[in-house]
């Protein structure tokens, strides 16, 4: 174990982090990490279990032997009519780098989403911190309001610190001070069910205005898990943005 620092070491440690602090502006980010293999045969096994009376090997053998479209039409078709159990099963896996604000946002999203977030108990920020910029904010004055906050943290850390907490009791305490627009990372799992609702919700609107930088997250989570799940076009695009895709398509083949 090493040896406890004196109040003079502590001190300059802190002193030293904040001369050479980074505040700086970065963007939003979405990366896919894992997904349910086999998506389609399991919901498609999902509905067969509750509808059919056939053997589990007899449902092997369906599967095996229906035609891809049939077997989409069977998954696209519940998912339309809001069959939400069977389409619960599979998930998605993200990292996404946003700011709090958009974190607030999708823990409200309690059903079918589980997230694990970086914490600002035991992640103190004495070196700095990333921010995101809201939609039309003059970037200037943005960056001068980030590192007043900044100022305002290393103030109650520090103070703390020399009071003898630790690093981690110290950073509990004047995190009550950072704003919410310091960029956060976050694994979210949801499955297909709870994306499908966030998309609607939160890309569509259907409940009011998306805010920009959450529209723009919960979009890149729906490009994502279709790159990945193209058979999915139908339920995440509506009829006239496909038909738009599949113009755009026809152009560029031409």
């Amino acid at each position: 174990m090493s040896p406890k620092k004196s109040i003079e070491e502590v001190e300059q440690e802190i002193n030293n982090n904040i001369a050479n602090r980074i505040i700086e502006p970065i963007s939003p980010s979405v990366e896919l990490i894992q997904r349910t293999e086999n998506m389609k045969y399991l919901i498609w096994r999902a509905a067969r279990v509750c509808y059919s009376i056939k053997s589990l090997p007899e449902l092997e053998q369906e599967w095996g032997e229906s035609p891809e479209e049939k077997k989409t039409g069977l998954v696209i078709g519940l998912i339309d009519r809001g069959h939400r159990t069977t389409y619960s099963h599979p998930t998605f896996s993200y990292v996404i780098v946003s700011s709090r604000v958009v974190s607030h946002q999708m823990v409200r999203h309690q059903v079918g989403v589980t997230i694990d977030q970086e914490s600002q108990r035991y992640v103190p920020y004495e070196t700095g911190f990333r921010y995101i910029e809201p939609e039309g904010v003059n970037r200037t004055d943005f960056k001068k309001l980030m590192e007043q906050a900044y100022d305002q943290y290393m103030t109650l850390y520090k103070d703390f610190r020399l009071k003898g907490f630790g690093k981690r009791e110290s950073a509990e305490l004047a995190r009550y001070v950072l704003p919410s627009s310091i960029s956060t990372r976050y694994v979210l799992t949801c499955s297909l069910a709870a994306l499908i609702h966030l998309n609607h919700v939160r890309v569509k609107g259907a409940t009011g205005r998306p805010q920009e930088e959450t529209r723009v997250v919960c979009s890149e989570m729906s490009r994502l898990a279709l790159e990945a799940e193209p058979w999915l076009k139908p339920v995440f695009l509506g009829k006239n943005e496909k038909e738009t895709t599949e113009v755009k398509a026809s152009s560029t083949k031409n």
